[in-house]
């Protein structure tokens, strides 16, 4: 159960989180929750923007577990409302034990996109029992200041969570920063391709688009 977050926004983590199980797909039993419920976006990487049923038409007691799960191509991925209505929905994270639960018995690896906040309706953050709910965290950051600065308040926080981490993927790596003193920490760095793009426009996760960041986060994961 491998969660890739970071306390700033757009770093990148949905692409990463969503390639990386995509990847994963093609070999082992992989499922992809997107837990932003209230900004995820892995809904548009996949298609699956018209769908009712999504992570939170579950968590309020609207759908069953089975109901939102999808399939692209190997990959099973739960995806969360991208519409307005999210602000509309009453969401019990008690639910989130459960669902998490049952595909921990059906599925190899567990995928999280968590998000970037540090609120109650963060199951990363608002999660609290005995269940091992995420076994390693992946800090995402970018190529920026102020996204370093983050990731190292993020690694903190984490370990403050008493969280499993794993390390920091530089990402939109343009070499406009000095990442000497996170050097350590870094698991992977991924160059900017401005063809990333293209996944959003085309519905199709940026690996099985032939891109220099392809073949980067294929090798990464």
């Amino acid at each position: 159960k491998v969660g890739f977050y970071n306390i700033q926004g757009g770093t990148g983590k949905t692409t990463i989180a969503a390639n990386f199980a995509y990847i994963l797909s093609q070999s082992v039993k992989t499922v992809l929750v997107d837990c932003d419920i209230f900004g995820g976006t892995c809904a548009l990487i996949f298609g699956l923007e018209d769908r009712g049923h999504n992570l939170n038409a579950y968590l309020a007691g609207d759908s069953a577990i089975e109901d939102i799960i999808y399939h692209y191509d190997d990959l099973a991925i739960i995806h969360t409302d991208v519409s307005s209505k999210v602000f509309g929905y009453k969401s019990d994270l008690s639910r989130f034990e459960t669902l998490i639960k049952e595909l921990d018995e059906e599925y190899d690896i567990i995928v999280y996109d968590f998000p970037p906040n540090i609120t109650e309706d963060n199951p990363l953050i608002g999660y609290v029992g005995e269940f091992e709910l995420v076994n390693k965290v992946v800090v995402v950051g970018e190529d920026s200041i102020p996204s370093i600065v983050n990731s190292l308040k993020t690694i903190e926080l984490i370990s403050d969570l008493g969280i499993g981490f794993t390390g920091i993927i530089v990402n939109k790596y343009r070499g406009l920063t000095d990442i000497s003193e996170i050097i350590d920490d870094v698991v992977g760095i991924l160059s900017y391709d401005p063809n990333v793009e293209r996944q959003w426009t085309e519905s199709t996760p940026i690996a099985k688009i032939k891109t220099k960041f392809t073949k980067e986060i294929t090798k990464l994961t």
